[in-house]
């Protein structure tokens, strides 16, 4: 059994009988824990999976780079199915408030290596969907961080996310990157609300596991200028959601859990929108107007 701690949710990976020792992936590394503790929920990793004779109520087909997966939606579970150099199956039932959820995969059964992708992608889904319900999501975007506080760059694939960090990173004194693709944002009870690493860092391999709070959301889009502007919390909760995990956003029972979090963020943390050029003065333009808001 391992631990793991992300975005201060605790969880545990566990092998049965069948399954040989298995490493720890390199970008999971800084996040196994020895902390004590109930954790949130449980993963066994080679659990036979039987299969339904009740149709869902909803399926869902979408690609990976390498593979592609399908979603099953039943009235007492999620089941995801991704194939990439094999096929592997996750199961994650919902649970009672306050009890540790049992999830489980076929992923390792009879000791077999799944790739890389496979385990990201069902780690990645399991997390996502035990965690919704304590107002934490992954958001797709690239983490830049100043002065103690965090910009997270938003946007469609190719839209220049990465490359508006490295930006910041070339312009801006005193930066650093927190995550390349998929960190973590949590609103907390007492209102405070904070972007954590994530083993889930796209091809900037950022595996750290600092958290801070966000000086604002910056959704970016490709123009033949520099030009910047604050968002209403309306205009905000549209520019976030598409940054959501898709796949959640698929039944209503997951979807309210994503909307109510995105809710309390965009109450204490600003959203812009940036039309730019992939330029230093678009880092500087960025910077300055997000950072002279806080006063």
């Amino acid at each position: 059994m391992v631990r793991f701690k992300i975005a201060e949710h605790i969880f545990e990976l566990a092998m049965g009988a069948m399954c040989r020792p298995v490493a720890v992936p390199r970008n999971f590394r800084p996040f196994v824990t020895t902390e004590q503790g109930e954790p949130l929920f449980r993963l066994l990793l080679d659990s036979p999976i039987e299969l339904r004779t009740d149709a869902p109520l909803q399926t869902f087909d979408y690609d990976l780079q390498v593979g592609d997966c399908t979603l099953s939606i039943y009235p007492d579970e999620y089941r995801l199915t991704v194939r990439s150099s094999g096929e592997a199956t996750l199961v994650c039932p919902f649970v009672e408030e306050g009890e540790v959820a049992d999830y489980r995969t076929d992923l390792f059964v009879e000791g077999a290596k799944p790739d890389s992708v496979m385990f990201d992608h069902l780690m990645c889904f399991a997390y996502s969907f035990a965690t919704l319900p304590h107002k934490t999501l992954l958001i797709h975007s690239s983490v830049i961080v100043k002065e103690g506080r965090a910009v997270m760059c938003l946007g469609e694939s190719g839209t220049g996310k990465s490359t508006h960090t490295r930006l910041w990173l070339e312009n801006i004194e005193g930066t650093e990157r927190l995550n390349d693709d998929g960190p973590v944002v949590r609103a907390f009870d007492d209102g405070r609300v904070r972007v954590f690493g994530s083993p889930w860092s796209g091809k900037g391999a950022v595996y750290r596991t600092d958290n801070c709070p966000i000086a604002g959301f910056l959704r970016l889009s490709q123009a033949p200028h520099n030009e910047i502007h604050k968002l209403t919390r309306f205009a905000a909760f549209g520019a976030l959601l598409p940054s959501c995990l898709p796949t959640l956003q698929k039944a209503e029972r997951t979807l309210d859990h994503i909307c109510g979090a995105l809710s309390d963020i965009i109450i204490s943390t600003p959203t812009y929108t940036l039309a730019c050029l992939p330029n230093a003065e678009a880092a500087e333009l960025s910077y300055k107007t997000i950072f002279a808001a806080l006063g």
